[in-house]
């Protein structure tokens, strides 16, 4: 058993807290083997005593389902963490493509421009629409606009 060792040094410390602060102190994906390892220590100890630890602790009974269920809020917590960490992923993605998309919209409106194109009056329009645009959301910068500026 992984944690039998540290589980019974921290049973005979004389800190009462000194075992909880441990177990909180571990990674909470581990939390749950703890408490089935301390129900198993638990469990030695009363039957070498020859006692029934059911009698003993109220409740230790239902101790394995307690464990399960909070083995699962866990494994939900940590699915949880990931599934928001893939959504952050996706979302830097989607930004990054808008970025290369943008900066194609502008070179094309400018290379119109530039290159007095046939469609160069409509993109001037545009281009002065997107620029009021992107002073309206704080995002312009004139270097991004300086070949028709």
């Amino acid at each position: 058993m992984k944690y039998r060792e540290k589980l019974l040094e921290l049973i005979f410390d004389d800190d009462e807290n000194a075992m909880m602060e441990w177990i909180t102190a571990q990674p909470i994906i581990d939390q749950p083997d703890i408490f089935r390892a301390l129900k198993e220590l638990s469990e030695e100890a009363a039957a070498e005593n020859g006692d029934d630890v059911n009698e003993m602790v109220k409740g230790f009974d239902t101790f394995d389902e307690k464990i399960n269920l909070y083995e699962e809020a866990v494994l939900d917590e940590k699915l949880a963490e990931a599934t928001y960490v893939m959504a952050l992923e996706e979302q830097e993605k989607a930004m990054q493509e808008m970025d290369k998309t943008t900066i194609g919209i502008r070179e094309y409106v400018m290379d119109c421009v530039v290159n007095n194109e046939e469609n160069a009056d409509a993109m001037r329009e545009l281009a002065e629409k997107i620029m009021q645009l992107e002073k309206d959301s704080g995002t312009y910068d004139a270097k991004n606009w300086i070949r028709i500026l």
